[in-house]
């Protein structure tokens, strides 16, 4: 079988098995007794700061006189125990694991599982590049030039969105004013910085903004969700032949969970006149709990006006306009986004998977908090053995963020009851802790299963004609036997 027919089944059959005891079998099966090495990595890009698993397969080999190592780049890597798996009664195949911690530096970077044996002149070596692995989330800010808009005719802007330190190459740029896309950049040419990453700078021209006008920029990863900034241009209109006056806006200085009612505020002074109308809107939708207060001063007027606004913890994307009216004439407008008072505390546990020669693999699910920022903390049997400070976690479709910690145990130096605890701390509010006991218990032991030899074969076969042989005769005599009482 030629070395292309390899190559293709072994591609083929890591697609459709999977790493497995079951898959190594059929490679060594096709490979004709000649020893091969597959690595393996996820089947999906991760984020940067996270732990990603690789698997190395290689085999046959006549003995169990091997060695496996790793390679991050030119350094050792540490990695699990080589598991020996028999193939027949003369042949084995080894496995190993190895985990990396992604980094952003890592688009460079390289694995390498290497397999030294006796059966061949040079080492088996397999290497994945890092880049086909990691994803790093752009950073972004936008910038307006000339910053001061100019009251004067034909004054035009231009909003640069700036797009930093992203990878992969594509990405999807997308325009939104006041809440309506406005356009979309498919293709952007992006310029490669000397870390591997991209950057990208898009430009947008609006004419001069007389009323305050909000801009969003969004890029879009693959299937990951949006990133975005914003920005609010322009002043507020005012009534017209009147001078100017002022407004304000304000919401609570503190976040609160879901289910709690926050007030905001809206204060003006000096209007000219008490015919005013404060809306509010929660995404386009009226608020209800509104109360809107004109005080006279003198020749002008001030106004206050307070809504309670519910909190829900799908409102980590909600926005609340405060629109202000004087005879259908819009005087004051601004956005505020309610993630800025909301923290959504996130739901902890703690998993095992299955053990891997003395290693046991604990896994810390943070699932659905917001604000990101949070301290994890592994204890065993209430001592910390590792603290990570503001861990960089996943951003879900609905804004909030997920996390997945793991850590691994040498299950041969714990105690059947030991409790390994991960401890949440999040927005100053009280710890969340979710415990463990540890299991040890390893996989089953594989044995090949002897097949009989070909004397072994023979010998059953003559057996059992001699058998059927002998039951014939047996039946004819007894049936002469008794013809011959009969007569």
């Amino acid at each position: 079988m030629s070395g292309l027919m390899l190559l293709i089944m072994d591609t083929t059959l890591w697609k459709i098995l999977g790493p497995g005891p079951l898959l190594a079998t059929l490679l060594l099966a096709f490979a004709v007794g000649k020893p091969f090495i597959s690595l393996k990595g996820p089947d999906h890009r991760v984020t940067s700061s996270n732990l990603v698993q690789f698997l190395c397969t290689a085999g046959p080999f006549s003995s169990r006189n091997l060695s496996v190592s790793w390679l991050k780049n030119s350094n050792e890597h540490p990695a699990s125990a080589p598991q020996l798996v028999p193939v027949n009664n003369h042949s084995y195949s080894v496995t190993s694991k190895a985990w990396v911690a992604l980094t952003k530096q890592d688009i460079l970077s390289q694995i390498t599982c290497k397999v030294t044996h006796g059966d061949i002149d040079e080492p088996l070596r397999m290497t994945i590049n890092l880049s086909q692995v990691v994803r790093v989330t752009p950073t972004l800010k936008i910038t307006t030039e000339p910053p001061e808009i100019q009251d004067h005719a034909h004054q035009r802007v231009n909003l640069t969105c700036h797009v930093s330190n992203f990878y992969p190459q594509n990405m999807r740029l997308i325009w939104a004013k006041n809440g309506h896309k406005i356009l979309t950049v498919e293709h952007t040419q992006a310029t490669r910085n000397s870390d591997g990453t991209y950057s990208v700078q898009h430009t947008l021209q609006e004419d001069a903004i007389l009323n305050e006008t909000n801009f969003i920029c969004w890029v879009i990863q693959d299937d990951q969700p949006p990133v975005r900034d914003s920005i609010t241009l322009g002043t507020p209109r005012k009534v017209r032949g009147r001078k100017d006056y002022s407004h304000n806006l304000e919401g609570p200085l503190q976040r609160f969970a879901p289910g709690a009612s926050i007030q905001l505020k809206y204060t003006s002074s000096e209007l000219p006149t008490r015919q005013v109308t404060v809306i509010w809107l929660k995404n386009n939708h009226s608020l209800l709990q509104t109360q809107t207060n004109v005080f006279s001063g003198g020749e002008t007027y001030n106004v206050t006006s307070t809504v309670l606004v519910p909190l829900e913890s799908d409102d980590i994307l909600s926005l609340v306009l405060c629109l202000v009216e004087h005879k259908s004439l819009v005087v004051f407008q601004k956005v505020i986004y309610l993630d800025q008072y909301l923290y959504v505390p996130p739901a902890v546990r703690v998993s095992q998977s299955s053990t891997v020669s003395s290693l046991v693999t604990v896994t810390c699910h943070v699932e659905r908090f917001y604000p990101k920022d949070i301290c994890l903390t592994w204890l065993e049997d209430c001592h910390v053995i590792r603290r990570m400070d503001k861990p960089t976690p996943k951003r879900n479709e609905d804004g909030s963020y997920t996390l997945e910690i793991l850590q691994l145990v040498n299950a041969s130096m714990q105690r059947s009851d030991q409790v390994l605890t991960c401890k949440v701390e999040h927005e100053a509010q009280p710890p969340i802790h979710a415990s463990i006991i540890l299991s040890t218990a390893s996989f089953p032991t594989h044995k090949a299963i002897r097949s009989l030899s070909s004397e072994k074969s023979i010998h059953i076969f003559v057996a059992f004609l001699l058998c059927h042989k002998v039951l014939l005769v047996v039946s004819l005599l007894v049936l002469y036997t008794h013809r011959w009482w009969s007569l």
